[in-house]
């Protein structure tokens, strides 16, 4: 056990007590020059995470040439990419894929008599394929078979749906479903 003096009376304690039992001291192994070694200790840490975590336009301008990209490059530079995204099927697809997943499902979901049962799992999606319904105007249409509708009598039925998605607008067109599978 590390011995120290006490702060206030000099009686010998543990570097750990929480009282002197000579004087009664709260922490009488904690000096002032604890505490401020603690301190800088806090201050460099806190100044290492602003650091590292900062958004140095440097950096960020390409290897630290000192040339600085402005907002109005960065936003140029991101409408540029958005632009190039809307004409990709594949981007586009991915992009509003999320969006589509869920108003396309509700919209299938009504067009059911009876039950319906979606037999997609992880990784499996409802929307297994994607293409251009009108790539002028944006729109796409997904298809898949991940969905059961049963019959009057309680049995299911695999069925193929298509769902056209406009989204600029966010809303469904049309959507068409086929008994079978892909």
């Amino acid at each position: 056990m590390a011995m120290t003096k006490c702060k206030e009376c000099g009686a010998d304690v543990s570097k750990k007590a929480k009282k002197c039992p000579q004087c009664g001291v709260d922490n009488p192994g904690v000096t002032t020059k604890d505490y401020i070694i603690g301190g800088v200790a806090v201050v460099i840490i806190l100044t290492a995470l602003v650091s590292f975590f900062s958004d140095d336009q440097s950096e960020a301008s390409g290897g630290g040439t000192g040339m600085a990209v402005t907002d109005l490059d960065q936003a140029e530079a991101q409408r540029a990419k958005e632009e190039a995204c809307n004409t990709d099927l594949q981007c586009w697809g991915q992009e509003n894929w999320s969006a589509a997943t869920n108003r396309c499902a509700k919209a299938i979901e009504r067009l059911a008599e009876y039950e319906v049962k979606w037999t997609d799992s992880y990784p499996d999606t409802k929307l297994t394929r994607r293409s251009w319904l009108d790539e002028g105007a944006g729109t796409l249409s997904y298809f898949g078979d991940r969905v059961q509708f049963s019959n009057g009598y309680g049995a299911f039925q695999n069925y193929v749906y298509r769902c056209d998605y406009d989204p600029s607008k966010k809303t469904v067109i049309n959507v068409e479903i086929e008994p079978g599978r892909l």
